[in-house]
């Protein structure tokens, strides 16, 4: 492993449980930078100077940041963590983010890319795992890492996760790790192949079907990455809101219930059973559907691990109808992708050849799929 160069780095505070405090209405976000004054009392600092107020000009806005310096060190040079802490002007809680919020981030880490070697983004955990999916396609020519961590106590508890997940995601931001990864409770994962899988507990986030990029315990161990050639970071918007939706399959779901579902959509996501098992009277009413509009349907699992296969009858229906099966992807990143390659310019057969590849790690690639197939079959 080696560090990045010796520019500090952005640390994004949007908002969520990290930073929200109880009040008559229940947990909401606090005002601006009461976060950045808490962590100057429960993250270690060194030379802590007064906080520096940047003014940078942004498109219209005027950004105020904060310059810390943590007494927390890599394993791997033993150098100092510098970072800037700036707060959105609007904190919002994740429950309510879209494709708006997340092209302000991806704006944002654009506009201040060459002034840092790596990104942190602090987020509500409800949506994290769809945010941190859609900013690894939004984000075209990556090269620096961006990591996506928030918390599920609020830092003004004593037994607050909060300080230890950004002290993590800010270690794993000087690894120089060019992708966008998700950090929480010591393990940094690829960001679009995550899932939050408790509510509760602080161990909230999994990855199903690949291994953590980065381990964080007595030491700092970094798996294999992606491999990019840095160039000109560009941010792809997503196509409009109400174009991409979720078809949830289940037993004894009616034609209608399909046909109302997808009847508004461009593409759609089929959450479809086991390894892409369909009906095929809801397969009809989809294609009845595709001859009124031409929709881009991907077929993903409901299962937390494994992968769409063509091995069962049931399963080739969707196929037959030209559904992408997309392999072992997480609903939160068949969701965001389809939004990314809808917004690219191209025929419907070029956008469906987008989704059937594999663009950043988000999937696994076919032959990997029937490998492991036949590993846990022998």
């Amino acid at each position: 492993m080696t560090s990045c160069e010796t520019k500090p780095t952005l640390v994004l505070y949007t908002g969520g449980t990290f930073g929200m405090k109880v009040n008559g209405e229940g947990l909401k976000p606090v005002e601006k930078f009461t976060v950045s004054d808490e962590l100057e009392t429960i993250v270690s600092l060194s030379d802590r100077k007064k906080a520096d107020e940047i003014s940078r000009k942004f498109g219209d806005a005027v950004l105020q940041m904060r310059s810390f310096t943590t007494r927390k060190t890599k394993t791997v040079d033993r150098e100092p963590i510098k970072y800037h802490f700036y707060e959105l002007d609007t904190l919002i809680d994740s429950s309510l983010m879209n494709e708006d919020n997340w092209k302000e981030i991806a704006t944002l880490i654009k506009g201040f890319y060459d002034d840092y070697s790596g990104f942190v983004v602090v987020m509500g955990t409800d949506t994290m795992a769809y945010a941190s999916s859609a900013l690894s396609f939004m984000l075209e020519n990556l090269g620096k890492p961006v990591v996506f961590t928030g918390a599920q106590i609020p830092i003004f508890d004593g037994r607050s996760d909060g300080p230890e997940n950004l002290m993590c995601s800010l270690i794993v931001s000087t690894l120089g790790i060019p992708e966008v990864l998700l950090c929480f409770n010591k393990k940094a994962f690829r960001g679009n192949r995550v899932v939050k899988t408790d509510c509760v507990d602080l161990d909230a986030y999994d990855s199903p079907n690949l291994p953590p990029l980065v381990t964080l315990d007595s030491k700092v161990t970094e798996t294999e990455s992606l491999e990019r050639k840095p160039g000109n970071l560009q941010v792809q918007e997503m196509c409009p809101k109400g174009q991409v939706g979720l078809l949830v399959i289940y037993p004894g779901i009616t034609e209608e219930q399909v046909r109302n579902t997808v009847k508004a959509l461009h593409a759609v996501v089929v959450l479809t059973f086991g390894s892409g098992n369909i009906d095929d009277k809801i397969v009809n009413v989809l294609g009845d559907e595709q001859l009124k509009r031409k929709r881009l349907y991907a077929n993903v699992t409901q299962c937390l691990k494994g992968a769409v296969t063509s091995d069962y009858n049931a399963s080739k229906a969707l196929e037959r109808l030209g559904a992408v099966n997309c392999s072992d992807i997480t609903t939160e990143a068949a969701f965001t992708k389809l939004s990314y390659v809808l917004a690219k310019k191209g025929t419907f057969e070029e956008r469906k050849q987008m989704m059937e590849t594999v663009l950043r790690g988000e999937m696994s690639a076919e032959d990997r799929v029937k490998k492991n197939r036949n590993i846990e079959n022998n």
